[in-house]
This record gives structure tokens, sequence and C-alpha cells, in this order.
């Protein structure tokens, strides 16, 4: 059994940069000027190389401390007054002896400084090159290399938040856990299986191997829930506002983002395509979209419109179901709350403005989350509805901090691998198969958990993680 071996070494992974002897070279800081730009180089030449640079000798100062330096082409030519700064392998960012040259913040100089590391030796660094030399060499795991880019992409402070918790190996500290008990079984199982007529070895029963089995599945099957959650704080949000025509849907779109961007007028069927606007919420990406009134229209543009509406509706988190609030529903407002009456939706009741005439009462489809009464127009009761938005469609924060749920549909690719081995391992219990068979399913169920984390990961899957990374990250 192979399946608690610890991730390979660096240089039994092959391809570029992974343990081949090359140094690489890179800016770390965005491109343009600035105050100050970094230089990064790793690998087993990137004293040497710096030395060559600076004139500083790593041996002589204290590691992770700036020295004053005078940074020097391959010709001796002056080409910045900078500092620099010496992190010996393994306590690194890579793993490997790194070197960060500080220069001034021009773009000129940057490009100097490479090219003179270049000439000394170092190759250009790829796109996440240096992340990619961190988790080969045992710095991080996959889930958090990958929380590395989310950190630096997220649009909200909750998206961030999030991406350094699992940064800080939060998902980790649940799959390992959870590796190890699918690991644990399957040792028993093999022992059940080499030891089986010695009499000093105790065999798992049917009974007990279901038991375990069912308890894992459980374990998983928690992880994949935490998805619906997680993902929202990285990829944001879709809020449909959907309803008949002229009755309000734009103006509530204008009201939530602040801003005039949806036309409004009283004549019916202004939207006639979808119309959207960001704006976050509880620290969730939120798109809002205004959709054509759903309606027979007979105008062939109009058509095409509240088809893509349904589109969005279909596949939207939450929708917005707009009634007029001032008037009584009439059969169009009952045909398009069958649009939406089984999926996650809000009913509101606008123009609150006005002597109310409908409570939604014949709106009460199994999708149906609650009802807000407003009015666009004043903006009454809209602060109730990002409330009842929040509530449902953001994580609890405290829960997002503690329990660092799957964020990619990678992750809940690997953990539903797991979910189905562990499927089959029940039914080959149930149906009294031999333990090889049962032992064979429980093994597919580790290794997909190990693929997870990148204990186990093929290069195509590195090759499509890392390379999505920036480049000096």
């Amino acid at each position: 059994m192979d399946e608690g071996r610890p991730r390979a070494r660096a240089e039994e992974r092959g391809g570029p940069g992974k343990g081949d002897g090359t140094t690489i070279v890179a800016p770390i800081t965005p491109a343009g000027a600035g105050a100050v730009s970094l230089l990064r180089l790793s690998g087993p030449e990137a004293f040497p190389i710096a030395l060559r640079m600076t004139g500083v000798d790593s041996s002589r100062v204290s590691p992770r401390t700036l020295s004053r330096c005078t940074v020097r082409g391959g010709k001796g030519e002056e080409i910045d007054s900078a500092l620099v700064v010496f992190f010996p392998a393994p306590s690194s960012f890579t793993g490997e002896d790194v070197a960060e040259i500080h220069l001034h913040g021009n773009p000129v100089l940057v490009e100097r400084a490479a090219a003179a590391a270049c000439d000394l030796g170092a190759s250009p660094a790829a796109p996440g090159e240096f992340s990619r030399r961190a988790f080969q060499n045992g710095k991080m795991d996959l889930t958090q290399a990958e929380a590395l880019a989310d950190l630096i992409a997220a649009r909200t402070t909750g998206a961030a938040r999030a991406a350094l918790r699992q940064l800080k190996g939060g998902i980790g500290e649940a799959i390992s856990p959870l590796r190890g008990q699918v690991v644990s079984l399957l040792t028993l199982l093999e022992a059940s299986i080499d030891f089986s007529e010695d009499e000093d070895v105790p065999l798992l029963s049917s009974e007990q191997t279901l038991e375990r089995v069912s308890e894992l599945r459980a374990q998983v099957g928690r992880c994949l829930a935490s998805y619906a959650r997680g993902h929202r704080y990285r990829d944001g949000a879709t809020v449909a506002i959907a309803g008949v025509a002229n009755v309000g849907k734009s103006r509530i779109l204008n009201r939530i983002l602040g801003e005039e961007r949806a036309i409004v007028t009283e004549v019916p069927g202004t939207t006639r395509d979808y119309l959207s606007g960001e704006v976050s919420l509880a620290g969730i990406p939120l798109r809002l979209v205004d959709t054509a009134g759903l309606r027979d229209a007979l105008d062939p543009v109009e058509r095409e419109g509240v088809r893509r509406s349904r589109e969005i509706i279909a596949s939207a988190d939450l929708t917005l179901f707009v009634l007029d609030g001032s008037r009584p529903a009439h059969g169009g407002d009952l045909e398009a709350y069958r649009e939406v009456a089984d999926r996650p939706h809000l009913v509101l009741l606008n123009k609150r403005d006005l002597p109310a005439a409908e409570e939604g009462g014949r709106f009460r489809g199994p999708g149906r989350n609650g009802t807000i009464p407003l009015s666009a127009a004043t903006g009454e009761g809209v602060g109730g509805l990002l409330r009842a938005i929040a509530r449902d469609l953001a994580p609890e924060e405290d829960a997002i901090m503690a329990e660092a749920p799957l964020t990619r549909l990678r992750h809940v690719e690997a953990v539903r691998k797991a979910d189905v081995a562990l499927e089959r391992a029940q039914e080959a219990v149930g149906n009294a198969l031999s333990l090889e068979f049962i032992a064979s399913d429980v093994r597919d169920a580790a290794q997909a958990l190990a693929e997870l984390t990148g204990e186990i990961a093929p290069e195509e899957v590195l090759d499509a993680i890392f390379s999505a990374f920036c480049i000096g990250k």
C-alpha cells in the first residue's frame, strides 16, 4: 500500500524549474513606476549571482536583514542604489536559497537588473514558478497555492479573508485527518486480507466496516456541502431581478447599485435585454441582473431578451421576484412566477409608497425564502432586502474562518470522487463482496483526497493551476 507516502520530492517531478538546478529570477512587484520594485532570485545560484550584482556576501550578513548595496550589471556598470536581503533554504518562500533586491520603482531599472541576473546565469521565471517550487518543496499544499492566487485576485474584503484562511492551511486541516481515517480503514482491510488465517490479528466485521465507511461518507458529504457557501467568496453570486413588465425591476437595480444603471420609464417592456451591475454585499461580490419582463412578447428583440432572461433565472443563486404591490396580482404575474417558484427566491412587494393592494399570499412556491415589502422609488425597505439577500447568500464569516470550505470546482471534483468510491465500498459490503473489492474502493477514496491537497498531482493539473499565476508569483 502506498497511499500514505509523502509528496514526491521536487527532483522526482521533472518539468521546467522543478529541482533541475536552475536559478530563476523575476520582479515580484507589479509592473510600472512606483516607490520600490523587488527582484527575486531563487535557486542554488541565487546567492552567488546576488553577490556579483550587489557586492554583498550572504555569508557575511545576517539572514533576513536588509543590506545597502549598489546594483551593477555584468560589465560592472552601475544600475541602482538598492537594498538586498537573503533567505537561506529552507527558511524561504520557495524552500530554496532566495535573494531579493529592493530597487527604486522604475521599470527600466528593474529590466536592467533582471537582464544582469540572466547574464550571470539565472533564467526568467515562468508564471507561478516561485509558488510551484514552494509547493514542490513542501512549503505549502496545492490548496494553499490556489489560495495565494485567490488572495491576490480577491475583489472584496470577505473574499480576501476567506482566501487567507485557506492560505493558512484551512482545507488541508480538514482533509488531512479525513484522509488519515480513510488510510486507517484501508490498513485494517489489507491486514484482514493478508492475515485472514491468523487468529491473533483482529478482523473487521461487515457491520464494523459498513459503520466506518458510513461515517466517512458523512464527513465527505459535509465537505461537499461547504462548497455552496465557500465558492461565493471567490466567484461571487448572481441575483436575478424578475417579474412581469413595469413592476419596478429596473428601479430596484438602480437603487441597490446606487446609480442610474437602467433606463426607467412607465412604458412596459423598456428592458428588452438584461442589464447587470456588481456590488459587494457582506463580503461577497454580487452580480445583479435586471431581466426583461416575463411575458409572451411579439417583438422579436424583446422575445430574445425574455429567452435570455429565463436562462439567467435558471442559473441564478437567488431571484428577486417583483410584484407591483399597489395593484392586485393578475394572471401574468402568476404565469411569470412559475418560472421562479422552484428556484431560491424572494418575493418583493414593490411600490409600498402607494396604497397596498397585494400581499403576495398566492406566491408561495417551494423555493420562496420570504416576502419583502419595499419602495424602489423612495428607498423604503431596501435595507431589509439587502439583509435578506445576505442571509440567503453570504456565509457567516465566523463559520468561513473556522471551516475553510471548498472554493474551487477542482476541490469538489476530488471530494466527489472520494464520495463515489466510498459509495461503491458501501455497496460492496452490502453485497457481501470480498475484502479485495472493498479495499480497492477505499484506496480510490484515499487517492482522490490526496489529489485535493496535491500529495498526488499529475503534471497537467499542476501546469493548469500554476500557469494561471502572474510572473513573479
